[in-house]
C-alpha cells in the first residue's frame, strides 16, 4: 500500500523549476532515502511531499487523497516534518518541546494537555531514551541529545510519517548511527514511513529500504541500495569514482577520486 504517491509532479519557486516531472511512490512502512548533489532539489522535495511547497504541475497524494485538497491539521496529523536548520538554542524545555506534537489535535484557544496527550509525550520521551532530561533546557543539552528530543517531537504527533531533512548534521558519527537506529527500531516496531535526506551514502545504504537518487532536480533512478548504488550511478550523481563494496551492512562505498 503507498502512502505517498506523486504523480507527474514538477516544483520550484516562483518561475524556476526545481523539481523536474516526476512519478514518485512511497510504500507504507517502508524507508526511503533520497540522495543527490548539492543543489539536485532534495530539500525542495521532501518540502514539497509535506505541502509546504506547493506543485507547479501535477499531484501529490497523500494516502489517495490529493494533498492540495486536505487542511494543514489534516496533513499534520499524517506527516512530520524535520527541516534542516532547527533552532538549538530555543528557551524551552524538553517535555515542552515535545508537548508541540499534540498542537495538530488542539484547538487553537485550548491547548491543555489531557492525559491521553500526557501518556504519548511521556512514551515518545522514553522512545528515544531521553525522558530524564524532560525538565532540561534545550539549550542545555548535548547536540545528539537535542536531536533525539526534536525526534520525539515528531513522534509525539502520532503520524505514521516521519520526513527529516538532514537529520544527522552536527552529529558524530556514534550519535549519527544511535540516532539512526532508534529511527529503524522505531519504522520496525511501529510500522512507520521514513523518508531522509541524507549526505553520508553509507549510512543511507544501510538503514534505507529504498532509495531515490536525484540528478539537477530529475528523478535518476529508485530502487533498493544495491540497485541504486552502483559505481556507474555514483559517478553520474556526484562526478566522482568510487569502490562499492557488499558488507554485513549492505552496501559500503569508497570514494577514491
Amino acid at each position: 500500500m503507498e502512502n505517498i504517491k506523486l504523480e507527474n509532479f514538477s516544483t520550484g519557486y516562483k518561475n524556476k523549476i526545481i523539481i523536474k516531472p516526476m512519478n514518485l511512490s512511497i510504500k507504507s512502512g517502508s524507508w526511503l532515502g533520497i540522495i543527490g548533489a548539492n543543489g539536485s532539489g532534495k530539500s525542495t522535495l521532501v518540502r514539497s511531499i509535506c505541502r509546504i511547497i506547493k506543485p507547479f504541475e501535477g499531484k501529490v497524494f497523500l494516502k489517495g487523497k490529493d494533498i492540495c485538497e486536505l487542511n494543514n491539521r489534516s496533513i499534520s496529523q499524517q506527516i512530520s516534518f524535520l527541516p534542516q536548520g532547527i533552532n538549538p538554542n530555543l528557551l524551552i524545555s524538553v517535555n515542552d518541546l515535545v508537548a508541540l506534537g499534540r498542537s495538530p489535535y488542539k484547538k487553537f484557544w485550548d491547548f491543555d494537555l489531557n492525559k491521553k496527550d500526557k501518556s504519548i509525550i511521556e512514551e515518545s520521551l522514553k522512545l528515544v531514551d531521553i525522558f530524564e532530561l524532560k525538565d532540561s533546557l534545550l539549550n542545555e543539552i548535548s547536540g545528539g541529545q537535542r536531536q533525539r528530543a526534536f525526534l520525539a517531537l515528531a513522534l509525539a504527533q502520532g503520524t505514521e510519517i516521519i520526513i527529516l531533512d538532514e537529520p544527522t548534521n552536527y552529529l558524530d558519527i556514534n550519535h549519527q548511527i544511535k540516532f539512526l537506529k532508534i529511527l529503524k527500531d522505531l519504522q520496525l516496531n511501529k510500522n512507520l514511513t521514513i523518508i531522509t535526506v541524507l549526505h553520508d551514502l553509507n549510512l543511507t545504504a544501510r538503514f534505507s529500504d529504498f532509495i531515490a537518487a536525484l540528478k539537477k532536480g530529475s528523478l535518476l533512478q529508485v530502487g533498493n541500495p544495491k540497485e541504486v548504488l552502483t559505481k556507474e550511478n555514483i559517478k553520474d550523481i556526484f562526478d566522482i569514482n568510487a569502490l562499492v563494496s557488499n558488507t554485513k551492512y549492505g552496501k559500503q562505498i569508497y570514494p577514491i577520486s
